[in-house]
């Protein structure tokens, strides 16, 4: 309890104070100190914290609650649109034409040979339906190599120059389908999974870019009250070097728990890990404001490419999808990493990925016992019973991404049929009693967390309102939970951050209205009023 004579920084009373404390707690005031909360209560005690230069913050019965962790994103892809990278996501862009258009005003201002990077299509949602070629992005830029990401990160198209500059003229060396062939036997432009992570490590970022693009991000974060994010990997090693020294410097309000991967393909990703394990540095180096994360690897594809890794084919083709690493490779890899002090972590969205870091972790565990490890699976997107077994067993974290069923749900239906029943199954895992924590992906979904609010309480398609796995329907707390205490969870944070009670971090957010007032169905207009981060007022 606060000592009397305590004056606190920060009084925020009369509102609906969701604490998301072991009982969830709703309180009505909270007072703030430097970088802590000093009490949670009610207002009449709160009061008397209150001295001259204490900032008052009346609430009027809006939602206060902790900062939002967001365990997954990629902080500088995100933030690089519009600053070095043109964005090019729906519906800011509908045709290939509007591409092309892009790409010819940004190499009228391009040197020659100087990159063009555009990122976010949907071939889904163009009007062409089909993704661009490299003729497309030949007659836009002939003399600028480019680089067209889809929204998903997993495939890119890219023209001529950029393919020379790869050294890409066929197929050879890659899985098939990695490299897609047009009629003429020749390189289509479009490039999946390892073919396109190897020719990431070409196209060119600036420290000017990076530095620009976390700022970038990192505003826009704050303004949907996400106070930590976990960056699940980037642009090799000045993207980790850039991220540290912002967040050491106080540039950023975000605190941020980066996981070790590069976006360069299997085998540099592979050498990226194993020098890091032979540093002896591990999980949990750092300090509030930047620890190192899990060691991670990427397993397949993406689920609305799709080309996630899949027990059974696709409904509406004969694929699998991309599987990336056997399991053999997998059990060396996690065993290592597990046995030198490193959280684990695998991209692991098809029920067969899946299951292959599930039987890795397990066999590491076996192998080499370790208390409390964590390991965790991205998406985790298909999950059997078996699976949710013994994930449950293993007290493994899956980082679930129920903004995909909002933004992807009426192609989730069309490419998994019933699968959806037990995709992203945050009601399963309730159930099971399984610790899962929520993330945006972002540039691949919304930063916006009421996205993964929207996805999880109704499970509908936001925009045409088909139901996707309406079995796995949690409630609003449940949500809240997952987004705050879950996250901090994660990444081994949840005595520090997560939830509203003494002697925590001020991480505090207030919301536009009583969350629990508001229908299910209009989940999307709430916003963020107030951030708190550390105990300072951000924005």
């Amino acid at each position: 309890m606060f000592h009397t004579k305590t004056i606190a920084d920060i009084v925020i009373k009369n509102g609906n104070v969701v604490t998301v404390n072991n009982g969830n707690e709703i309180q009505e005031a909270i007072a703030i100190k430097g970088e802590k909360i000093i009490f949670v209560g009610r207002t009449n005690d709160a009061e008397e914290l209150i001295g001259k230069r204490t900032k008052v913050i009346d609430a009027q019965g809006k939602t206060v609650m902790p900062g939002f962790v967001d365990a997954h994103l990629h902080l500088g892809m995100f933030g690089l649109l519009g600053h070095g990278v043109i964005d090019i996501s729906y519906p800011k862009v509908k045709s290939i034409e509007d591409i092309k258009r892009l790409i010819r005003e940004a190499a009228k201002k391009s040197a020659p040979g100087r990159w063009i990077k555009l990122q976010g299509y949907d071939h889904n949602k163009l009007e062409e339906k089909r993704h661009p070629s490299k003729e497309d992005l030949d007659e836009a830029a002939p003399e600028n190599p480019v680089q067209c990401m889809r929204c998903c990160a997993h495939l890119s198209v890219y023209n001529s120059p950029a393919l020379k500059l790869a050294g890409i003229r066929d197929d050879t060396g890659y899985a098939p389908g990695e490299v897609v062939m047009n009629d003429k036997h020749e390189p289509h432009g479009l490039l999946k999974e390892t073919a396109h992570w190897n020719a990431c490590e070409i196209v060119e970022f600036y420290d000017e870019e990076l530095r620009g693009g976390y700022k970038n991000a990192d505003q826009i974060l704050t303004s949907y009250g996400i106070t930590s994010a976990h960056d699940a990997g980037g642009y090799g090693s000045s993207y980790y070097r850039i991220m540290q020294d912002m967040c050491n410097n106080s540039e950023l309000n975000t605190k941020m728990y980066p996981m070790l991967f590069n976006l360069f393909g299997k085998e540099s990703a592979r050498n990226f890990l194993k020098l890091f394990v032979g540093t002896g540095i591990h999980t949990g180096c750092g300090n509030e404001r930047f620890k190192l994360g899990p060691a991670k690897i990427m397993l397949d594809g993406s689920s609305s490419g799709p080309s996630s890794a899949m027990i059974e084919p696709y409904c509406h083709l004969p694929s699998k999808g991309i599987l990336v690493w056997t399991q053999e490779e997998a059990d060396k890899m996690v065993a290592d990493l597990h046995r030198k002090g490193y959280q684990v972590t695998a991209h692991a969205v098809g029920d067969q990925a899946v299951t292959i870091i599930v039987n890795a972790i397990e066999k590491a565990m076996n192998e080499y016992p370790r208390e409390d490890c964590r390991h965790r699976i991205e998406h985790c997107g298909i999950v059997n019973s078996q699976l949710l077994d013994q994930i449950a067993e293993l007290n493994i974290i899956p980082i679930a991404n129920p903004a995909f069923i909002a933004i992807n749900g009426a192609d989730y239906n069309r490419f998994y049929g019933m699968r959806t029943e037990y995709m992203f199954p945050l009601k399963s895992y309730l159930e099971k009693g399984i610790v899962a924590a929520l993330g945006s992906d972002a540039p691949v979904s919304y930063p916006n967390p009421m996205y993964s609010f929207f996805g999880a309480l109704n499970r509908k398609d936001l925009k045409t309102g088909e139901p996707v796995g309406a079995g796995q329907k949690v409630e609003l707390m449940e949500v809240i939970r997952m987004f705050t205490y879950n996250g901090a969870y994660a990444s081994f944070d949840e005595d520090m951050k997560g939830s509203l009670e003494e002697g925590k971090l001020a991480d505090v957010i207030i919301l536009s209205e009583n969350i629990f007032d508001c229908p299910k169905e209009e989940i999307m207009r709430i916003t963020v009023e107030t951030v708190i981060s550390g105990g300072e007022i951000a924005g």
